[in-house]
């Protein structure tokens, strides 16, 4: 592999999940997703479904850096729900590598909009969310 190649680094793991909204399914909301790394700001949305579920495909870049630099990566997931903005996932990642987010799971929520966020605390970050997943 040359050094200018560059290797694959992940800004967002890919997500996917289910939205309810008083445990019923939250079909027809926006989900955005807000990143930020050095600097660059990414932003994109999906449409839930007719069952509330969504998904985003990972997003990432290839890093060309020659030098070693802390990689920190501002993560975000809104949810648009009768003309209210609720946080649903909130988190700095610190590793590039696929899935750190959760330490190596894959980010598969069920998302109830009424529950308030909660942090969860991890090895290398803590988790602002109301979403719950598989351990």
């Amino acid at each position: 592999m040359s050094i200018f190649g560059g290797k694959e680094v992940y800004l967002f793991s890919n997500v996917s999940g289910k939205l309810t909204y008083e445990n019923k399914p939250a079909s027809n909301t926006t989900v955005r997703r807000l990143v930020e790394v050095d600097g660059k700001h990414y932003e994109d949305t999906v449409q839930t479904d007719n069952e509330g579920l969504f998904s985003f495909e990972a997003l990432t870049k290839k890093d060309r850096a020659i030098l070693p630099k802390e990689f920190v990566s501002h993560q975000k997931l809104i949810a648009e729900h009768d003309a209210k903005d609720i946080l649903i996932w909130e988190t700095v990642k610190r590793s590039e590598e696929e899935n750190a987010e959760l330490e190596g799971k894959p980010l598969n929520f069920t998302c109830e909009l009424t529950d308030e966020t909660r942090f969860i605390h991890m090895m290398l970050h803590s988790i602002g969310t109301n979403c719950t997943w598989d351990n």
